[in-house]
């Protein structure tokens, strides 16, 4: 008689057949499954993508198109142009002291010349207008030359003062800048008799009464011996010929920085020059 076992027999041919086919079954449906994932997962992609790639072009489209808009707003008429302009620069002042110069008195020893400058700007036209003006450059020219002032510090004496002897003047000749200039002391300021003296030997001394008279080393001129002659200017603009407005200038300089004549004349006397 024969017969089958109910159960198989461990490790045997029976059960490992068995095993096989349980994995070969869960191996096709695990298979089966990510085979349906990934078919849902790509129609779902295939079916986003169109909807993206047709909003996004009309987006950036969009975007683009409101670009000009915004540039239009500027101005059309600005107009742009650059502009040089050319700028004197002052000239400063400096005072130095002056021993050999009397306490309270100024002299101006290098007149002051201005210097220039260029300056360019970028200028904004809007319709013919200036709305706006850029300074974009500054070059210096000709630097200016400072005005340079004697300060007198010396202090005078009584003693310097007595040895200082009036001169002796001689007789005038009539129509003559020597005659002129006798005239014009005694009705402008009242100097006559040693005050005249003083005044008649200094300009004797300085140029002669000449009116022409002119140093060629410093620049002095006239019979004052003005220096530099130019600043005779302030009494009259013929001041390089004529005597009278020389006179003129020359007594008020006298007046301003000594007070007198004989004051000037002792000057003279000890430095050499008034």
């Amino acid at each position: 008689m024969s017969y089958r076992r109910s159960n198989p027999m461990p490790g045997g041919r029976r059960e490992r057949r068995a095993e096989r086919g349980v994995r070969t079954r869960v191996l096709t449906q695990v298979g089966l499954g990510v085979a349906v994932a990934s078919f849902a997962v790509g129609s779902i992609a295939a079916a986003a993508v169109p909807a993206l790639t047709d909003e996004q072009p009309a987006a950036t489209q969009a975007d683009l198109a409101a670009l000009p808009e915004i540039a239009t707003q500027k101005s059309d008429g600005a107009v742009v142009k650059t502009e040089t302009k050319e700028v004197a620069i002052k000239p400063g002042s400096v005072k130095q002291d002056d021993p050999d110069l009397e306490k309270g008195t100024e002299e101006v020893v290098t007149e002051g010349e201005p210097g220039s400058r260029v300056i360019t700007y970028d200028v904004t036209y809007v319709d013919g207008e200036e709305v706006s003006r850029v300074e974009t450059l500054t070059l210096t020219v000709e630097q200016p030359t400072d005005e340079v002032i004697a300060v007198g510090t010396k202090e005078e004496t009584e003693e310097a003062t007595a040895s200082t002897s009036v001169p002796a003047t001689s007789s005038v000749s009539p129509g003559t800048a020597r005659a002129l200039g006798q005239q014009m002391a005694a009705s402008m300021y009242g100097w006559t008799g040693s005050e005249w003296s003083c005044l008649d030997a200094l300009w004797q001394r300085e140029s002669g009464w000449n009116p022409n008279a002119h140093n060629p080393y410093s620049g002095a001129h006239g019979i004052p011996q003005a220096l530099p002659g130019s600043k005779m200017a302030t009494a009259g603009a013929d001041w390089a010929t004529n005597p009278a407005t020389q006179i003129t200038w020359g007594l008020g300089y006298i007046s301003g920085r000594y007070g007198t004549p004989c004051s000037a004349w002792g000057h003279s006397e000890s430095v050499g020059w008034y």
